[in-house]
């Protein structure tokens, strides 16, 4: 689609938010509900990218069902066949939105735990810097529990401490930008260290870095796909902490 064809309100550019799902079929059309409300009543000029992100439950054939709706005919599918990860789902999706000619582009999650205004509210706080081009936006949650809290604080603080670059809340959703930002990921982790690769692209390019507060919500419906029990929490913290490490050596 070429990009003329994309100009939205007022002329705004056309924003591509990506959101990987791996085995989220019950989820889906509460999310595509929520999204049609927020997209029928800002008429903000945005359009959803769902990755079928190799799941193995009934997630095709509920995209596929859902998606035929006309008040959804500005979301659309991108298809995984094999799971490699959150990181490779969601950059598919990035590469396929931009190759659309979405000008700004962005992801978050597909668990509605995040809301489609807390996205549509980074896309608005991006467009009123003078340069969008230099500026990432992301999400900043409030407090959360103890344990929660802890572990998020003390991985953005060790990644600010070796990568010699301020970070926090790495994980928050959603993040967004201008779709040059894309070329300049050239090794992106297939897994949950993409959020961390991609401000560390930006922060070593030199974009500001931005947050808008966001909800931070329960999963509706079934579980985490990397803190589902303490062995699978342990081994992406350790993940992360040697990938900060190999970031900063070059061996990423």
């Amino acid at each position: 689609m070429p990009d003329d064809a994309l100009g939205g309100a007022a002329g705004l550019p056309r924003l591509a938010l990506v959101l990987p799902c791996y085995n989220e079929a019950d989820n889906l059309p509460r999310l595509l509900e929520a999204y049609a409300a927020a997209h029928a009543a800002t008429g903000l000029p945005h359009d959803l990218v769902l990755v079928n992100n190799g799941s193995t439950d009934a997630s095709a054939a509920v995209l596929a069902r859902e998606l035929a709706r006309p008040e959804l005919a500005f979301a659309r599918a991108v298809t995984v066949p094999v799971n490699q990860g959150f990181g490779h789902g969601t950059f598919a999706g990035l590469q396929a939105a931009a190759q659309a000619g979405a000008q700004i582009v962005g992801f978050s999650h597909a668990d509605l735990q995040y809301t489609p205004h807390d996205c549509l509210a980074a896309y608005q706080r991006l467009l009123a810097e003078p340069d969008p081009a230099r500026v990432l936006v992301k999400g900043k949650r409030a407090p959360r529990g103890l344990s929660a809290g802890l572990v998020t604080n003390t991985m953005a603080a060790l990644a600010s401490l070796v990568l010699l670059m301020p970070l926090t809340d790495i994980n928050a959703q959603p993040k967004l930008f201008h779709r040059s930002h894309l070329a300049r990921l050239v090794r992106p982790p297939p897994g949950f260290q993409f959020d961390l690769y991609v401000l560390y692209a930006a922060r070593r390019a030199g974009l500001r870095l931005l947050t808008v507060p966001v909800t931070f919500g329960p999963r509706a419906y079934g579980q985490s796909k990397w803190a589902f029990s303490f062995l699978s929490r342990s081994r992406t913290i350790w993940a992360t902490i040697v990938y900060i490490f190999q970031l900063r050596f070059g061996r990423a």
